[in-house]
């Protein structure tokens, strides 16, 4: 209802407004008085400052006396200047890469967007790198009618003195001779006292729109001013203020908690590290605001009842599938991001734009897993080891799937009981690399293929080999990481932590702030808040949103790179961590993303 109240409000204000025509359309105006401040035209107005600025984006960066500032009667038309193949909104912002020869002010023309709303979205990027093949972001039809200079030209009579030429006149003019000639077809020669039509130019302010303006008269214009308006907008993006919201079931008011409420506090305690260790490294000021929902329905709705949820920029929510429901449900409302950590059960990102998923749905961990297979192990075979006392799990079928959609060859041994090493090295030919893929990622597997696979890398020297591990394996390395390194192993997982000197950093900094050591647990939560709370206040506080372009990032046991695949709204994290267990008994750690 506030909301609603809010827009009727703005509009009755605007109907006080008197109107003018630009174009041709019709537009409400306010002209700024001498030293007047937006806030200032917002009271004396009634319109609201995200409405002013809305509508007349450079008013973002300070308003100027006379300045008129617009806003429309009528909506313009959301697909008037959109490229047919392009189906957008006037409010829905694209991503768009620049192609050969595009620069600021050609997309601004392209997309009817403007310069400054253009250097606002993608603030990272200073107006000379907007070039071939830079990824930006654009609201198409987010133009207003703006100010611009042009070449006016107006003709009037000269009187011919004594001894003067059509080339000293032109001149005089600055025009040329041909063009004098032009205008007087009949005048052969001159004469003293009679008089020619000459063109005058100058320079006039005009009001028009990216549609009308041309593209000479636009960069004329916005190449002396742009350097300052991006640094203005810079300079005020540096004095906002960011809200992030965390908004978990931390059940304080319980004097015998659940783990699962330990857990999400230990993921707070990460996430707090984190702010230390950002500290004044960020540009942008960043408030955290943490809410505790009591793992209840009825606490979180009245918790996004408060007015001040509305001002959140960002939210972190639980796991819980209602929570996380109604959190999702209010972010897509009011425009929030919401990032999901703790569960991929929530379909929600496939609606909903504002949605960020942390855990990569497994069907999208194995595509890009095919694909870093298929980098890495170009050529190679598969030995596909199938247990027959268990069923084959839910990854290794997809798994097996999508290696024979991308034409990797195959070959399957069964595992009944202990595998030999006879049995695996008949299925190998000389000079070819296989890629071993168990059924599941059971401690009892792993404990039945060892043995052969060791083995036969040490007697099959006349062919490479590699195991493809599981998750689970995580779960099996205090009896199984040594014969991993023999067998020369790759493990693929969501969560990694390698415990170098980062994970040392972080324990010692968790020992120093709240005292003990961090709650044991897959994935390790407090890690997992340092790891989010360092991708959320380095990029936000930079200034920069979480999307599409915002690049990998490896953090201490988890890596972050957010995209939208075919048929969702929302972002997913794409990354896949690669654990590389040696043979030289080194462990290495890496992150694979989509192409």
């Amino acid at each position: 209802m506030l909301v609603g109240a809010a827009t009727i409000a703005t509009a009755v204000a605007q109907m006080s407004l008197p109107t003018m025509k630009v174009s041709g359309k019709d537009f409400r105006y306010y002209q700024v008085g001498d030293k007047e401040s937006i806030h200032g035209v917002s009271q004396k107005s009634g319109i609201a400052v995200e409405d002013i600025v809305a509508a007349n984006p450079s008013a973002a960066t300070g308003l100027v006396k006379k300045q008129l500032l617009l806003f429309p009667v009528t909506p313009v038309n959301p697909q008037a200047t959109v490229p047919a193949s392009m189906n957008v909104t006037a409010t829905t912002a694209q991503n768009y890469t620049l192609g050969a020869g595009e620069n600021l002010y050609t997309v601004a023309k392209k997309f009817n967007a403007s310069v400054e709303g253009l250097l606002s979205s993608n603030i990272k990027l200073s107006p000379d790198e907007f070039t071939e093949c830079a990824k930006i972001k654009v609201v198409p039809n987010s133009a207003m009618p703006f100010y611009y200079e042009t070449t006016d030209v107006k003709f009037h009579n000269h009187t011919i003195q004594n001894n003067e030429t059509f080339s000293s006149i032109a001149n005089l003019y600055g025009t040329d001779q041909l063009t004098l000639q032009k205008l007087n077809p009949a005048v052969d020669k001159l004469k003293k006292g009679k008089t020619i039509v000459v063109p005058r130019t100058s320079k006039v302010r005009v009001m028009g729109t990216m549609e009308s303006v041309s593209m000479s008269d636009l960069e004329a214009y916005y190449r002396p001013r742009v350097g300052d308006i991006h640094f203005k907008l810079v300079e005020e993006q540096r004095n906002s203020v960011y809200n992030v919201g965390i908004i978990l079931p931390f059940q304080l008011q319980k004097a015998d908690a659940p783990k699962q409420a330990y857990l999400y506090t230990d993921f707070l305690k990460g996430f707090m590290i984190a702010i230390d260790s950002v500290g004044k490294q960020a540009s942008r000021k960043i408030n955290v605001k943490v809410y505790d929902t009591q793992h209840n329905l009825n606490v979180t709705d009245s918790l996004l009842a408060l007015p001040e949820m509305q001002e959140l920029n960002f939210i972190v929510a639980p796991g819980e599938p209602k929570q996380l429901e109604r959190i999702n449900a209010f972010g897509k409302e009011h425009g929030i991001q919401v990032l999901n950590c703790f569960t991929t059960k929530n379909e929600d990102y496939k609606t909903n734009p504002n949605v960020l998923l942390v855990n990569t749905p497994t069907p999208t961990l194995v595509k890009n897993l095919t694909q870093w297979v298929c980098d890495r192990f170009a050529g190679c075979e598969v030995v596909y080891l199938e247990d027959a006392s268990s069923d084959a799990s839910e990854m290794f079928n997809l798994i097996k799937s999508n290696f024979t959609q991308a034409s990797i060859k195959g070959t399957t041994l069964k595992v009944d009981g202990e595998l030999s090493a006879e049995k695996v090295s008949r299925v190998l030919n000389p000079g070819t690399n296989y890629l071993f893929v168990p059924s599941n990622g059971s401690k009892a597997l792993l404990k039945k293929i060892v043995p052969a696979l060791k083995t036969t890398k040490a007697d099959r020297f006349d062919c490479d080999m590699n195991l493809l591990g599981f998750p689970e394996y995580i779960l099996h390395l205090k009896d199984y990481q040594s014969d991993l390194m023999t067998i020369d192993t790759y493990m693929f997982s969501r969560f990694f932590n390698a415990k170098g000197f980062r994970t040392r950093n972080v324990e010692a900094s968790y020992s120093k702030w709240y005292g003990g050591t961090m709650l044991d647990s897959y994935p390790h939560m407090g890690l997992f808040g340092f790891d989010t709370g360092m991708l959320v206040l380095k990029t936000l506080g930079q200034g920069i949103d979480i999307d599409e372009n915002t690049e990998v990032q490896k953090g201490i046991q988890t890596g972050f790179k957010f995209n939208r695949i075919d048929g969702c709204e929302g972002l997913i994290n794409q990354a896949v961590t690669l654990v590389h267990f040696s043979p030289d008994k080194k462990i290495e750690s890496f992150v694979t993303t989509d192409k």
